[in-house]
């Protein structure tokens, strides 16, 4: 496909004919390298830009009356029968301002500057005027064409598509909707090629065990409205897709005891939210029929049933052919799948201004399915942890276009062919599942699905366990090990180590019990391990441990021996502990603790213990002094509840110093 005149400032569109999709017709794609007549006449005039190795400095590029002025155009080509062409430079430019903007920014004239370095690094320096100030908004980098030429090619460690059929991908990549043929053509074209070829894949589907008892039938495109069908027996080889979505604060339609008669009978596409409509579509446009979405499968205001389901919602996105994503939505009503209104393929696209420079593209979403450093809104929602993990296959729509991870390999529309990513928790899950040996790496990916799913959120604290159940219940399978309120009893010393990365106020109030005190599960915040419990540096001091149930028979409870010491907890905002050692000069005054949640003024009455769990050998590097690490708990009754966790390196006055200190049996609730 040739791209038009690099100068033209005359508004185009491309039109492509559809391949082998169910629509007719053309579809409107966006048209590259075409400039407006300020772009042109600013790029024209440009010194720098003449030059094929400019000094360093500084030239005024261009003043542009306004932001609206950048996004007019932009944004009604991606209403209906739309699709003129809008100029490319201009594009990029807003681009640079949506992606890097922290705060909302007023609409006024934007200056864009061309600024050379020291070291011959050429950029568009983007700022706005604010209240009579420049504000500096991004930057835009210029190359020059044999840099992109030379660019090596990311090996094609997932998909092939030959010379004849690259449109398929060029088209998706230049598609004014994420709604249109092209899109849907590379979506196929993925999942094809994974059922057809990726036997890593097809392999970690057939481990799912559980099947959907309720799915929703989305008929043709012509036909009836979708409607749920209860799966009586549900057939061992029955094809059915999933949605993965934030609910956020939304009301959205749900599956209740009260409607399920009407919804069986059929779901007008009306009543249901944008981001649902959006899925049926997909789910139709990838050529199946059903659809497992939480809300409409479950019975929301049935406990027994949420229950039941709820067990086995792991299995079911385990068992699916694929999943959809709606990756950047916030809720189901906003934005849905295909954010139209905010496509804008040309921001991420590079632009040829010169026979000898290019203007790079924006950052796009990565294989790795970041931007930067930050999750997209969808992987901050804690119930999407297991379904990205279990899921064998995920396809993602959104702001950012659309992208694609399955157990071999990721692609975006910019890496159509697929890259291994190394960020993909799916992919590693799948690798330990096959060496499956050694039991210590099955801890530490455990270790890291714990630290990624407890800094995500939940609208219910009380499923802070059922949330992640789907992944605890395989790893259980796989190891033989048993979990309880969040802890493998096969590694309780070293789990019961954990600690809240940003203490809040108090424990999350439940309609029921939740866990023990001694159990992650009851706190808010990302959780992390002390210790990574090497055989080689770590020694366990506590034993004689036994976990069951509190002598109501109601409460979690752990009991074990081990060495304690009095300590007091000081005044705000240190909260330090005192061990109240009486010793000249003593170089360890007190004791350095992570509270679980944030002390209260009555915790200083309270009779506070150190209890000794591990010795940890040259802590600091080889040669150095050991740490010693364990709980604080404070007395309840007869037993003891834990309230954080303590270290203390084993010099100067140490909590537990060379002296020796009998051991005790206690009971933490």
């Amino acid at each position: 496909m040739s791209a038009p005149s690099i100068f033209s400032t005359t508004p185009q569109s491309l039109s492509v004919a559809v391949d082998g999709g169910t629509s007719s017709g053309l579809v409107k794609l966006a048209a590259e390298h075409v400039l407006c007549e300020q772009c042109h006449s600013a790029v024209k005039n440009s010194v720098t830009l003449k030059k094929q190795h400019p000094s360093r400095g500084s030239e005024r590029f261009c003043r542009y009356a306004g932001i609206d002025i950048l996004g007019s155009s932009i944004l009604s080509s991606g209403s209906a029968g739309a699709g003129a062409a809008t100029c490319h430079l201009c594009c990029l430019i807003l681009g640079a301002i949506r992606q890097q903007q922290q705060t909302p920014i007023a609409n006024g004239p934007a200056d864009v500057t061309i600024n050379v370095s020291r070291s011959g690094g050429i950029t568009f320096s983007i700022q706005v005027e604010e209240g009579g100030r420049q504000r500096n908004i991004g930057e835009l980098v210029i190359v020059p064409q044999d840099y992109l030429e030379g660019l090596p090619t990311s090996p094609a460690s997932g998909f092939a598509f030959p010379d004849q059929s690259s449109h398929i991908y060029q088209n998706a990549q230049l598609a004014l909707s994420l709604a249109s043929e092209p899109s849907f053509c590379l979506a196929r074209a993925w999942l094809q090629q994974c059922l057809q070829k990726h036997s890593k894949c097809t392999e970690a589907a057939g481990m799912a065990v559980g099947r959907p008892s309720r799915l929703i039938d989305v008929g043709s495109e012509t036909g009836r409205d979708p409607r749920v069908v209860v799966m009586q027996h549900p057939e061992e080889g029955l094809e059915y897709l999933t949605l993965s979505h934030c609910w956020g604060g939304a009301k959205i339609l749900r599956l209740l005891v009260e409607n399920f008669d009407q919804l069986i009978t059929g779901i007008p596409m009306s009543s249901l939210p944008k981001t649902f409509q959006d899925a049926v579509i997909i789910t139709r446009r990838l050529g199946y029929r059903y659809i497992w979405i939480d809300s409409l499968c479950i019975i929301q205001d049935s406990p027994s049933d949420w229950r039941s389901c709820a067990a086995v919602m792991g299995e079911i996105y385990a068992g699916s052919v694929c999943t959809i994503s709606a990756l950047t939505a916030r809720n189901a009503y906003d934005g849905g799948c295909f954010f139209d209104h905010m496509r804008n393929p040309l921001s991420f696209r590079p632009c040829r201004l010169t026979e000898d420079w290019w203007v790079e593209g924006n950052t796009n979403v990565g294989p790795d399915l970041r931007v930067g450093l930050s999750p997209m809104p969808l992987h901050t929602r804690a119930w999407v942890v297991q379904e990205r993990i279990l899921a064998p296959r995920t396809l993602y729509y959104g702001s950012n276009g659309l992208a694609w991870e399955c157990v071999e390999c990721s692609a975006t529309e910019a890496v159509p062919m697929g890259e291994v990513s190394r960020f993909s928790p799916k992919a590693s899950f799948f690798a330990t599942q096959k060496r499956g040996s050694d039991p210590e790496e099955y801890y530490n990916q455990w270790t890291d699905i714990q630290i990624a799913y407890t800094r995500c959120l939940l609208t219910r604290f009380d499923d802070r366990l059922v949330a992640i159940s789907g992944v605890i219940k395989r790893i259980e399978k796989l190891t033989g090990w048993t979990n309880m309120w969040g802890m493998w009893k096969e590694r309780l010393l070293q789990d019961l180590l954990w600690f809240v990365e940003e203490p809040t106020k108090g424990r999350p109030q439940t309609d029921e019990y939740l866990s023990p005190t001694w159990s992650w599960a009851g706190i808010e915040g990302r959780v992390m391990l002390a210790v990574g419990g090497s055989k080689e540096t770590c020694h366990w001091m506590a034993d004689d441990i036994n976990v069951g149930l509190s002598d109501d028979g109601k409460h979690g409870c752990i009991r074990l021996r081990a060495m304690m010491k009095a300590v007091s907890i000081g005044k705000s905002p240190s909260w330090q502990l005192n061990p109240g050692i009486d010793a000249p000069s003593p170089k360890w005054e007190e004791v350095d603790w992570d509270p679980d949640v944030t002390p209260g003024a009555g915790d200083m009455a309270k009779e506070v213990r150190c209890v000794l769990i591990a010795r940890v050998l040259d802590y600091l590097g080889p040669g150095s002094e050991a740490m010693d690490i364990g709980l604080v708990v404070v007395r309840h009754g007869k037993d003891w509840i834990r309230i954080g966790v303590f270290r203390q390196l084993r010099e100067g006055s140490a909590l537990f110093g060379d002296h020796k200190v009998d051991t005790t049996e206690l009971t933490i609730l």
